[in-house]
């Protein structure tokens, strides 16, 4: 740093130069007096040596010889708690630990990134699982960087390859109503309020919602909301008319047995429906993949093709816009644009009115051909 006085300056002829040790950008700033820039160059040369010393000793607690591996470990050990997040999360992780966990951390680069994508790509993944299994490796990296395990993280400026929207098949009417009619009481709950209200189906939503939640007199459900990003804790989901008496009942029933959750077996929480499910399948003749959260599919499927506006219909599924309803459910709405796109009137009289074609009417038989049939078919009679 350095101090120059500058007489000709119409203000500030005490003027202070400096280069910032961090861009290598150089600045300049007058003063009054020569005491403010004094004091200038004091103050700024404190912060620098502060940030010079948190730097360090960062730097000295800085394990930059981490296996990835014992990161992984220690994500998960620490940072997550909800054992269904983490077992889907270590059995994604597991595939990239095979091929990069004794390399370290800080050396993951791009290019083996790029290579794990190309391997996953011919084992037959679809772009969205190999997707979901960089971001919790990213997540990971950044969580090391965030406790001072990892400088920094090598992936930070990596994208991902845009994987298209998978269109699903939802369950029909009636295999909804084959898997109803076999189910379990806590399986047909499920099938009623997930087709019905469209709520995720697993512990983030459905498995939480508690009867203190559902205003049967309103005619309201406060559904919780999955930690995606949501500013509210729960999202308000009209009940449809039909389905508050049968509601009614349900609720009477585990009132006397003081059961609290809506979804229940035998009065405790649940946290996964597998094994039930499938067998309610087997039950039903059902042999086709159909997931639970295919219920939810169905209620925006159907909810689409019934004339729901999107808007409306992304803020019950508790979505922040309608762009995901837009990308998963296009070959629903395709139908829907072609009938609007007809729908439109012609009001500029371009395009002929189509007339139906008419049949030409054939010619009479001529006499004589008739009595030469007929003395043909008389002959080989």
């Amino acid at each position: 740093m350095e101090i120059r006085f500058q007489p000709y300056r119409k203000s500030g002829t005490w003027v202070v130069y400096w280069k910032s040790p961090w861009t290598g950008a150089h600045h300049h700033r007058g003063f009054y007096t020569q005491e403010e820039a004094e004091n200038f160059v004091k103050g700024l040369s404190d912060i620098y040596n502060k940030e010079k010393e948190i730097i360090r000793r960062r730097k000295r607690y800085t394990n930059t010889k981490i296996l990835l591996s014992d990161l992984v470990e220690r994500y998960f050990s620490v940072a997550v708690t909800n054992m269904t997040t983490l077992k889907q999360n270590r059995y994604h992780i597991t595939h990239i630990v095979k091929m990069f966990g004794n390399r370290q951390a800080i050396k993951i680069t791009m290019d083996d990134i790029l290579y794990f994508i190309e391997v996953q790509r011919l084992r037959g993944l679809r772009q969205t699982t190999i997707n979901i299994r960089v971001s919790i490796l990213r997540t990971i990296l950044n969580w090391g960087v965030r406790f001072g395990l990892l400088p920094h993280n090598p992936l930070l400026s990596f994208r991902l390859p845009q994987a298209r929207p998978q269109r699903i098949v939802p369950p029909t009417p009636d295999e909804l109503q084959r898997i109803y009619a076999v189910s379990p009481d806590h399986i047909q709950r499920i099938i009623l309020l997930g087709t019905y209200l469209g709520p995720r189906i697993g512990p983030s939503e459905l498995f939480k919602l508690r009867w203190s939640d559902v205003d049967l007199k309103n005619g309201i459900i406060h559904m919780p909301n999955a930690a995606k990003g949501a500013t509210d804790s729960a999202r308000v989901i009209p009940i449809r008319s039909g389905l508050i008496p049968i509601l009614s009942k349900l609720f009477n029933s585990d009132k006397i047995l003081n059961i609290s959750f809506v979804i229940h077996w035998k009065g405790n929480s649940v946290r996964s429906i597998h094994r039930a499910w499938t067998s309610a399948l087997k039950r039903a003749g059902i042999e086709r993949r159909i997931t639970p959260y295919c219920l939810r599919h169905a209620y925006a499927t159907y909810s689409v093709q019934g004339g729901a506006k999107l808007r409306p219909l992304a803020k019950l599924m508790g979505h922040k816009n309608e762009r995901m309803i837009l990308q998963t459910y296009q070959h629903v709405l395709e139908k829907d644009e072609r009938d609007t796109i007809e729908a439109m009137p012609d009001v500029l009289r371009l395009f002929p009115k189509r007339r139906r074609p008419q049949t030409r009417k054939s010619a009479p038989i001529p006499p004589y051909l008739f009595q030469n049939t007929v003395k043909s078919l008389t002959f080989f009679a």
